[in-house]
């Protein structure tokens, strides 16, 4: 695929503009989703009564749309966080980098009307294609972020700041297919557990924080050691000095 054409010494400002279009595309859809959280309007009721034991029944009638935003801006703001660690390796870009990256935030963009979807027929247990048009998106958000890691880790393209260790590219992997993984579980409950479905989604933090903190901790080492390997072979070995050497000295 053809590459950028620019010169090599405007590369790190290219990187930093890819970077910057991406976190105002995360920013927007956040912004976004929070707009379908509508306040309630109490003067629709018929009677009208204002008083907070009816705004309270609006407000529990939104408890679905609240789980959903929740569950919505902790997706959009773990992948955004994804990228952001992602690029933190990333040297340079190419073409194919750049439609990939598009290809990602194409599916972190329809990530609010998804949502949306979900919020508003979600209710209905008898409804079972909003929650899967949301789960879809979800793993295509998945796929594309796994697509970003394993273009961008892989040595032969040679776009890394520095070496990392199998380890860590493995972690990126299984971190990427937590999420698609927990939701296409939550999906087949939902076919006879609507409501219990959701909370399951509330086992994401809890397996990325704390139940790959091995994974995490061996890549470290490894690459630790890697480093370690590499400051070693860059120190010259001491030559042993000549007679005249040692005279000089003397």
């Amino acid at each position: 695929m053809q590459e950028p054409k620019h010169d090599a010494e405007r590369m790190s400002f290219q990187v930093v503009r890819f970077i910057t279009f991406s976190d105002g595309v995360f920013a927007i859809v956040i912004t976004i989703m929070v707009f379908e959280l509508k306040v309630p309007d109490l003067k629709l009721d018929n009677p009208a009564i204002f008083t907070d034991g009816a705004l309270w029944k609006h407000l529990t009638d939104m408890g679905l749309k609240f789980l959903g935003f929740f569950i919505s801006f902790g997706v959009v703001g773990y992948y955004w966080w994804v990228h952001h660690r992602i690029f933190g390796y990333a040297l340079k870009y190419s073409t194919g980098l750049l439609w990939i990256n598009f290809g990602f935030l194409f599916a972190v963009a329809i990530l609010p009307f998804s949502s949306a979807l979900l919020g508003e027929y979600g209710a209905y247990e008898n409804m079972q294609l909003p929650y899967a048009v949301y789960v879809l998106n979800i793993c295509l958000t998945a796929f594309m972020n796994y697509w970003l890691w394993i273009y961008i880790s892989n040595p032969k393209r040679d776009m890394l700041t520095r070496k990392i260790s199998k380890a860590r590219i493995r972690l990126g992997t299984y971190r990427s297919l937590v999420i698609p993984i927990i939701f296409l579980f939550s999906f087949l409950v939902s076919l006879l557990l609507p409501v219990l479905s959701r909370f399951i989604l509330l086992l994401i933090p809890a397996i990325l924080l704390w139940g790959m903190g091995g994974l995490e901790r061996r890549a470290e080492r490894d690459e630790k050691l890697e480093i370690k390997k590499t400051s070693e072979k860059k120190v010259p070995e001491k030559k042993a000095l000549t007679v005249d050497e040692k005279k000089e000295l003397t």
